[in-house]
């Protein structure tokens, strides 16, 4: 009797045990759809623009514009809270093995980073047009590992508003598992020395919606997920001479069926935003500048408004080169771009 006593004892004792158990891995499931829910919207970046043409290039200025402090000014009174600088990190940088970066650029960069904290803006530093490592990724991924040393130890005394985005649209050789594997190496690299600093993690396939679905990124409180966004590419880029495929001018967006699809798609993002738990931004999105601006404007206007429907941070691209919102040669926005992606009553509370 003793022994069926102790080992009716034993079963409740573990049926009660796990039953415990499984109610707290049910709350602890419910607590990580709850801080993923919470959590999502918890990001520096809400309206950003991309100073392209400017650091992507080979050489700053071949592409159309130089960064310039006073435009720093500008974009913040204008209502933006974040800059982005794509930068092509593998022009100045050694060939060869511990690939130094030339102190030049770091010290350009520094400079910039400093202007964006002396106007209150976020700045996204990234490794933009990195082509080699998407043509040959096992030969390349050691050198993108050699410039985040760097760039984590030249920033790492840099304010917060620093913003580290590892990789800008990896495509090809850089397949969908490899994006991953950086993606962790990286953030590792970062939270070694920095457990604080933003950064921004992308997917494949050219920084494609589809591209960033595919992924597994790792969870970080301090980390947002991004895609680009240019659909319909034959309405974004007509006319554009560097786009691979040519589109003659004249092409139309804004049917109902335009707009339904473009809802959807950012349903999408949003609903595999809310499975990761991590902020999304729209990290480039944009029309090439000889379309008609009210054209631009119109489609400009319904991503940003789908953006901000779902809670997602944007960054237009670009400022003032070949899809921007500034002409230089007046020195004024473009007529009703800025209009498009800043509300008047937005800008005003600045």
């Amino acid at each position: 009797m003793g022994r069926f006593l102790f080992w009716l004892g034993l079963l409740i004792v573990i049926g009660f045990s796990g039953g415990m158990f499984y109610a707290s891995y049910q709350k602890g499931q419910t607590a990580s759809s709850a801080y993923a829910a919470e959590d999502i919207s918890v990001s520096p970046i809400n309206r950003c623009v991309n100073l392209g043409g400017g650091l992507e290039a080979p050489n700053e200025g071949d592409w159309g514009y130089r960064v310039r402090a006073r435009d720093f000014a500008l974009i913040r009174e204008s209502g933006f809270d974040t800059i982005r600088v794509p930068i092509k990190w593998s022009a100045h940088v050694d060939n060869e093995a511990p690939y130094t970066i030339a102190p030049r650029i770091l010290a350009r960069v520094r400079r910039i980073t400093e202007w964006a904290s002396e106007n209150d803006l976020n700045v996204i530093i990234n490794v933009h047009h990195f082509d080699e490592i998407s043509e040959d990724a096992g030969a390349n991924i050691p050198k993108l590992y050699a410039i985040w040393d760097q760039l984590i130890r030249e920033f790492g005394d840099a304010p917060d508003n620093v913003i580290f985005e590892f990789l800008n649209e990896p495509h090809s050789s850089m397949t969908i598992d490899r994006v991953d594997e950086v993606n962790r190496e990286l953030l590792a690299k970062v939270r070694a020395h920095d457990a604080d600093r933003w950064v921004i993690l992308g997917g494949g396939e050219w920084g494609t919606l589809d591209g960033l679905l595919k992924t597994a990124p790792p969870h970080d409180p301090r980390a947002i997920v991004t895609f680009h966004y240019y659909s319909p590419f034959e309405f974004t880029h007509q006319g554009a001479p560097w786009a691979h495929k040519k589109i003659p001018l004249g092409q139309t967006w804004g049917t109902s069926a335009d707009r339904k699809a473009l809802v959807k798609d950012f349903a999408r993002a949003a609903e595999w935003r809310n499975q990761v738990g991590m902020p999304l931004l729209v990290g480039e999105f944009g029309v090439y500048v000889k379309v008609p601006h009210d054209e631009r404007a119109a489609w400009s206007r319904e991503v940003r408004k789908a953006s901000e429907d779902q809670n997602f941070g944007w960054c237009y691209w670009d400022y003032a080169t070949s899809l921007g919102i500034y002409d230089q040669n007046s020195e004024r926005f473009y007529p009703g771009m800025l209009e498009a992606l800043i509300p008047t009553d937005v800008s005003q509370v600045q």
